[in-house]
Formats: C-alpha cells, structure tokens, sequence
C-alpha cells in the first residue's frame, strides 16, 4: 500500500526537525521554524511529539534577564547508539556514537598483506561485535563503510583491487547474519568520510566542497549545494581509477591507475621496487627487510633522517597530489578541497608540495577562491560518517526513500496480520 501524500509530508517534516538537531547540536522551536520554513505552531507540535517519543530533550532556558529565554532542544543521548565501521585494505576502524552523535567508543584494527576474503570478513564482523559489546542502549543502525566499487543498494562490494577475491562480497548480507534485529546498510567509504566531513568537520556550513581521501585507496567525495552527490548506481568520485600519460602502464603491460601512483599501498610498493635497485646502506636494508609491512611512517623517518632519495620520493607524492588536487579544482571550482586520509599529512614533504602545486597549476580565477583544508575528522572520519548517516536512514529527508521506508513498514505489518 503506498503511503498517502499528506501522511509522507507529514513524516517529512517530522523528518527534517530531526536532522536539523542532529546537524545543530542544539536548537529552539523559533530557530526550527525559520530554518526549515516551517511553520511555528506545527513545529511546536511535532516538538511535542519527538519529547513524548523520548527522541528529543529540552535544555534548560538560559536566562536572558529580558522576556522568556528559547529553550534549545537537544536529541536524546539515550534514546539508542549508531554503530559505524570503515574498513580498506590495510586496516579497519570502528566508532560507536550515541543518538545525538556523540562518540562513545572507537577502535581500530591492522591487517596482515594478502589476508583472504573469509579471514578479511571475520575480523570486521568481529569488530563490530566488540564495539556493539560496549552499550546498554538499543543498537539502531549499523553501518558499513566499504571500499572499492560499492553497490549500496544492493548492499555488496562488486570489486575491489586492494584485498584478494573481492568480487560481489554481499557484505549487507553477511553483517545481517551476525546482526539480525539491527538495521544494516552499506555505503561507500569515501562518501561515508565526505558525509562526516560535511556534518561535523572541515566541511561543516561549506555549500560546495571536495573531499579528497587518499589512504590505501584514492576516493573522492562531493558536495554541491550541501549535499553529496552520488552520480548514476552511486558511483561517482572514482579518481582512483583515472589514467594519465604518467601512470601508463606496469612492467608486464597492465594499465596503472592514480592508485598505483599516490595511495598508500601503490606509493609503498613503487618504493619498495625502486630501493632494489638503489646502493644499499644500512637504513635501507632495514626497510627492505621489512617487506610488505613497511609503512608511510617508515619512509617518513628514514626521509627525516637524510635519505636524500627517500625524500625526494615523498616530494614527487607531493607533486602528484598536487596536480590532481589542481585538475579537481579546475574542473569543480569549490570553495575548497578537504583532505583526507594518512597520506597527505604523512609528511610536511608531502603537504607543501601539494600546495604549491595546486597553486602553480589551477587557473588563477579559481586559485583565488580555493584552498586546501586538512580533514578534522582525522583516521575515523569514515566510521564516524557510516554511523552518522544512520539517523538519515531511520528518519529520511528524502520523499523517495521515505516512501520505500513507509511501504516496508506497511508490507511488514500487513504480513504480520496474515499470520
């Protein structure tokens, strides 16, 4: 049965008061009403309903000395928890947020090389079993922030270069098995960071930015006029995937990616192969023996230590960066660029070149107005971000997938009444 128009703009509007709380950390019915151009005496009773509810909780007033002080209006840390995991190639974060999206409980976990799909998926299962430990409250939502190329709607992994035998991994359905009575849906982990970066970090009151996220993959998030946007099946922001005359192809003839230039995992194997080659000194052996677990932090030491070609490596990261950094603001023109991940400021090495870059290649119109911005939201942007969106998922702003939401609830009960 399809929802009514009025019980869905009803629902809408209920939806919004929500949401514009939860991005506000506080806000009076008069702040509401003007915001969400809606009007006062409805606010107020859809206010009353959120109370009633237990959604919502009210401050107290404070005194003003003149005439009644608004009263700000908070959501209700108790109501439930959001639990929020992002994972790549080389490790996996998890965040466990109360209803009002204050973090209560974080950790992160490293991955061996080559670890095999089952091995990958048991221990991310895990993880969010360890970190769902931690609350009393109800669980409401779990979100999976996943890598690669993500088909969220389906709510599955379609491929993934990074980790071995990541083809059609039906990640919803594995989390549902492990979480049967909690709300799971999947999303991409770039736009999971992008969205945290929007909410409650360097993005926050921005109407157009760019989030770059380079950590052992290359992703891009974007924002355009205050919301993300997704591109057809959800699946735009893939910079990773660019060629360019610079990454033509590999030794045995395989096409290169940007991925292969400037993510963590493509910058340390090229580093890797490249010191082979290299006279050996003792500081280099030590890293060559370290194999495939040798790190950013790693190179970064032995460049601050003298390794004259180890810093120029990190210059040239830089450099790469930059130019992609300039390519993407010539071609959005933002009000900035946010970045993310490990990568960028592994280094002031790496950090000043990316901004000298972006300077000398990006047009001087746009240059004037764009700037760089380091990611406040740090490692656990992306689980933060999945945790997050939970409250979009259980009180959606948008008319589409409130009625999918709506039509669900109504086929449920209908079922239920069956038999």
């Amino acid at each position: 049965m399809r929802p009514r128009p009025r019980e869905t703009k009803l629902a809408l509007k209920k939806n919004r008061i929500l949401n514009e709380v939860f991005r506000s950390g506080a806000c009076s019915r008069f702040d509401l009403a003007r915001r969400l151009n809606i009007n006062a005496t409805m606010v107020s009773d859809y206010v009353e309903e959120h109370l009633s509810k237990g959604l919502l909780v009210e401050d107290e007033p404070a005194s003003s000395g003149r005439g009644r002080s608004p009263v700000p209006l908070r959501l209700n840390p108790a109501y439930g928890c959001f639990l929020g995991l992002d994972f790549e190639a080389l490790r996996a974060r998890a965040a466990l947020t109360d209803f009002s999206g204050k973090e209560l409980y974080r950790k992160e976990i490293s991955f061996r090389p080559n670890l095999s799909r089952e091995t990958v998926l048991q221990k991310i299962t895990a993880l969010a079993k360890s970190i769902a430990a931690k609350t009393q409250h109800p669980l409401l939502s779990l979100g999976v922030a996943a890598p690669g190329q993500v088909d969220a709607l389906a709510g599955k992994i379609v491929h993934y270069d990074l980790l071995p035998d990541f083809d059609e991994v039906p990640l919803k359905e594995r989390f549902e098995s492990v979480f049967p009575n909690t709300p799971v849906f999947i999303e991409d982990n770039i736009r999971s960071l992008t969205h945290a970066e929007l909410l409650r970090g360097s993005g926050r009151g921005c109407r157009n930015f760019l989030c770059l996220a380079v950590r052992s993959g290359v992703g891009l998030g974007i924002v355009i006029d205050g919301k993300l946007y997704n591109g057809t099946q959800s699946m735009s922001g893939e910079v990773g995937y660019l060629v360019s005359p610079e990454t033509g192809s590999g030794a045995n003839g395989e096409r290169r990616t940007l991925t292969d230039l400037v993510s963590a995992t493509g910058f340390l194997k090229e580093t890797r192969d490249s010191l082979q080659s290299l006279r050996q000194t003792q500081s280099r052996r030590k890293l060559l023996e370290k194999g495939e677990s040798l790190s950013l932090a790693d190179i970064v030491d032995a460049a601050e230590d003298g390794d004259e070609f180890l810093r120029k490596r990190l210059e040239e990261l830089g450099q790469r960066l930059g130019v992609i950094a300039s390519n993407l603001a010539n071609l959005f023109a933002p009000e900035k660029i946010v970045l993310a991940g490990e990568v960028p400021s592994c280094s002031l090495l790496v950090r000043n070149q990316i901004e000298r870059n972006l300077r000398r290649y990006t047009l001087p119109q746009i240059a004037s107005s764009v700037y760089l911005e380091d990611g406040a939201l740090k490692t656990f942007a992306g689980a933060l971000g999945t945790a997050w969106i939970g409250l979009s998922r259980l009180f959606p702003e948008d008319e589409e997938i409130l009625i999918n939401r709506l039509n669900k609830q109504a086929n449920a009960t209908t079922i239920l009444q069956v038999s």
